[in-house]
């Protein structure tokens, strides 16, 4: 083998043991046996370092004994490398200048390392760019969504007070077309108004929702909270009143874990008064934390603060709460605080009739002073966006009481431009149209008819103001009254009641039930047990129209369904039954579980039969039903009877009363007050329909002849008696109103009007200037006569009936339909003069309204 291939062998196979020194890489290299010549040629083997070497000292050439194997030399940094040759000659050691053995190691490095830097540096001016451009665009679309918020805002008018029912049939027509464009023109979010706290992550746990949030500028910031991070916050804002600077705070419903907040917050607003216009569960959901203590536990503690109950009191649209508040970390006396829970808003729409509101205004008025501080109001939202948001009923409530007080001082109104007003300080207040439009139905309502509750502690003194005259020519003030009560004309369809089937069912073709509310008794074959009864009943309280369906399987009968006092359809005011409508009559008993039977007229009164019997001395069987009277009691001014019925087929029995006033014979009023109050009394401590807070109640059935004359002043005195002696509250115009849409031809005279005065004046009389509950006359052993029914009834005296006065309106606009999808019976109103009124008659039959009265047409409230 050459000799230049094994040295070239040998590098190959050399080890290099190498350190690091002060000066660099120093690498050692043991040879032995080895020719000097043959280490150049290695050296030179190793372009690492520009070598300069000499001969060994001896100059003798090496034979080649060992060869330490030497690889991976490390490129030096320093720029210097030693190079020590040991042989056994001697060591010999030279100091090199470095050679670039890693030159384009180094240049490859640097270039990549140069080009990442510039990559780097483009890539950070590009996204530097990018931000820019972001912050431009961003800016941009802001201004554009500010611009819009303004741009798209009308301008509309103020109304005056009296164009205020024109304005509101103008907007109305077409299906509100101009409702829906001034509504839908308003900005849900002005969006000028950031929002960075709400947004915090310390503060998003308490929102209920995340796009009902208050503005920076005007939320509520709490001042004592525990320091930590959205301890001041509150999804709460301060609201503008007419003229006044933050009267309210809007706030969201409390959460479970914002109670504390709550109360924190009107501990330091010092507010007096909480509106609440929700219940805490809507629809099987929770709609807001319960923040009061209940009865049972009368005290609760939220962290600093103790809140006891100290009073409640249950009316029928409303709950007022008395609290004490008081604060563990300060010493100041507690502070009383009145909580009003508005309760008759139902789950989804408005409420149905806008005095209710109005009612809630005078009830949270009545508690208001000058230190009561800002007004707390909250609530759920509409289900259409947001629930327990504090926006759209909070908003609706608002916009009632600025706008009354506006109406009250400039005799004017800007609805729109209040409630933009609000959505500048709240988003989505006022959240749909429909509570748009109740807000003008409000106002209208207090416009056209005013203030017509009465304190019961006034009542007296107030209907001596009301009767007297200040000219002879003039009318009094309670003829003024009734004169602007509505009257309403096919506001509702009476289809069923008009059809060829059916005109015979009714006695009187004037007074025909209205569709919606009339009472549906089902076909036999189609009645089912107990239980199906049930819930047919409750099913009558759920859908107030019936459908389709419904009216194909029921038969047809002339009664109608009456609001009471404390709920919906507690009284049934039907016309005394025909000689072939007593089966229906007795079937309508028994499948709404009717308990009390009140009977206004005799059977026959003068040449006219206003009732037939539908009971007898013996039994006696109508279809189905088998009827009985097992006992009588014999009053000076009514008689009762016991009653019990058996359906034949299902074998079911069950008792009932029946109420025969016998006062009213022969005339349009009855003969005394007093003795019709204390038959209203007497029924209702001894049929269960007292005071309370009936969660269901049977229905009590009343007729007359027509059901709507006698029936109708039945209906008002029990419902103005529940009023009396529950809220000490008389309103006798308002309880007229709702039986004049309930049911045609109710208290259609003034002299009904005022005997309604006169008996509340009378069950309500003053003593040592107090108003005290007349007595009931005693139904003692020494006042009853038990009578043999088999002998013949005493015929009853001449008398001269009466007719139902015609409902003569103006006609409504055709283009007037009440708000869509909202409610349709939402504030419907319709127009006309007393003057209008035909003299009353006897109660002749009359022909049924034309066939254009059949269609939906639906008017406005006045």
């Amino acid at each position: 083998m050459p000799r230049r291939k094994v040295i070239s062998e040998d590098i190959r196979n050399m080890k290099v043991k190498s350190h690091q020194s002060a000066e660099g890489y120093a690498a050692t290299i043991k040879i032995f046996d080895i020719s000097w010549s043959t280490v150049r040629q290695i050296m030179y083997k190793w372009r690492a370092f520009n070598i300069t070497s000499t001969q060994p000292r001896s100059g003798r050439p090496s034979k080649i004994s060992q060869i330490q194997r030497f690889t991976d030399l490390p490129c030096c940094t320093s720029g210097y490398c030693s190079i020590t040759i040991r042989s056994r000659y001697g060591s010999h050691r030279r100091v090199a200048r470095k050679k670039p053995c890693c030159q384009k190691k180094n240049h490859n490095d640097n270039a990549l390392i140069g080009f990442l830097v510039f990559l780097i540096i483009l890539t950070s001016l590009a996204l530097l760019f990018v931000l820019y451009k972001i912050y431009i665009l961003r800016r941009k679309s802001t201004l554009i969504i500010n611009r819009y918020d303004e741009n798209s805002l009308l301008n509309v008018e103020p109304i005056g007070s009296e164009v205020l029912l024109d304005a509101y049939k103008r907007k109305i027509a077409d299906e509100g077309r101009l409702f829906l464009q001034e509504f839908q023109s308003i900005p849900r979010i002005f969006s000028r108004n950031p929002i960075r706290e709400a947004k915090k992550s310390c503060n998003q746990p308490k929102n209920r929702y995340v796009d009902i949030l208050p503005y920076d500028y005007n939320r509520v910031q709490l001042t004592t909270g525990n320091g930590e991070a959205g301890c001041d916050y509150i999804n709460a804002s301060f609201i503008d009143g007419f003229k006044e600077s933050k009267k309210y705070i809007a706030a969201q419903g409390p959460k479970d874990e914002t109670v504390a907040d709550f109360w924190r917050m009107v501990w330091e607003q010092q507010s007096s008064i909480i509106v609440m216009v929700t219940r805490c569960e809507e629809g099987n959901r929770v709609k807001c934390a319960q923040y009061w203590p209940s009865p049972e536990r009368e005290a609760e503690i939220f962290e600093e603060f103790i809140v006891k109950l100290n009073g409640e009191n249950h009316c029928p649209d409303y709950t007022i709460r008395h609290l004490s508040l008081a604060n563990k970390r300060e010493r100041c006396a507690e502070r009383e605080v009145t909580h009003i829970q508005f309760t008759s808003w139902p789950d989804h729409g408005v409420p149905g009739e806008p005095h209710l509101l109005l009612k809630l205004r005078r009830r949270v008025n009545s508690f208001k002073n000058f230190f009561s501080g800002p007004i707390v109001v909250l609530c759920p939202e509409n289900v259409i966006f947001a629930l327990n948001a504090g926006v759209g009923r909070t908003g609706t409530y608002m916009g009632i009481d600025a706008m009354m007080e506006g109406l009250e001082a400039e005799g004017r109104v800007d609805i729109y431009g209040y409630v933009v007003r609000l959505r500048r300080q709240r988003c989505l207040m006022v959240q749909v149209e429909a509570q748009y439009i109740l807000i003008h139905q409000a106002l209208i309502e207090h416009n056209q008819f005013g203030e017509t509750e009465i304190p019961l502690a006034e009542f007296h003194s107030t209907l001596s103001t009301l009767k007297q005259k200040e000219q002879a020519s003039e009318p009094t003030l309670l003829e003024v009254e009734f004169q602007r009560l509505p009257w309403y004309k096919n506001w509702r369809t009476f289809n069923t009641g008009v059809n060829e089937d059916n005109k015979k069912k009714n006695r009187y073709s004037s007074v025909i039930p209205y569709d919606y509310n009339r009472v549906l008794v089902k076909l036999e074959d189609e009645c089912s047990r107990d239980q199906d009864d049930d819930n047919d009943y409750d099913n009558d309280y759920d859908n107030d129209e019936s459908s389709d369906e419904e009216e194909e399987s029921t038969k047809y009968i002339n009664a109608t369904h009456i609001d009471g006092y404390w709920c919906q359809k507690s009284l049934i005011a039907t016309q005394g039954p025909l000689p072939d409508t007593i089966g229906d009559f007795w079937q309508m008993v028994f499948q709404k579980k009717i308990k009390t039977i009140v009977m206004l007229t005799e059977c026959q009164e003068g040449e006219q039969e206003f009732c037939s019997a539908y009971w007898g001395d013996e039994k006696r069987t109508f279809g189905d039903i088998e009827v009985e009277v097992t006992a009588t009691e014999t009053l000076p001014a009514y008689t009762t009877r016991s009653i019990q019925i058996r359906h034949a087929k299902r074998k079911e029995s069950r008792q009932m009363k029946q109420y025969h006033f016998l006062k009213w014979a022969g005339r349009e009023l009855p003969e005394k007050p007093q003795d019709f109050m204390d038959m209203i009394k007497n029924i209702k401590q001894t049929c269960g329909y007292g005071n309370g807070r009936p969660e269901k109640i049977l229905p009590a059935v009343v007729h007359c002849n027509d059901g709507s004359s006698r029936s109708g002043i039945f209906c008002a005195l029990w419902n103005l008696m529940d009023s009396a002696e529950t809220e000490k509250l008389v309103d006798v115009f308002q309880v007229a109103k709702a039986l004049r849409k309930e049911r045609q031809g109710m208290i259609n005279s003034l002299e009904q009007y005022q005997f309604l005065y006169d008996a509340v004046e009378g069950a309500f009389p003053v003593q040592n200037g107090e108003v005290k509950h007349a007595a009931t006359t005693p139904s003692g052993a020494d006042s009853v006569q038990v009578i043999n029914e088999n002998k013949p009834e005493q015929p009853a005296s001449a008398t001269i009936g009466t007719e139902q006065q015609a409902l003569v309106v103006e006609e409504a606009e055709e283009s007037t339909p009440l708000v869509a999808e909202a409610g349709k019976d939402t504030g419907a109103v319709a127009e006309g003069k007393e003057d209008d009124l035909k003299d009353p008659g006897s109660p002749t039959e009359k022909t049924p309204l034309g066939e254009g009265s059949n269609g939906p047409v639906i008017t406005v409230d006045v």
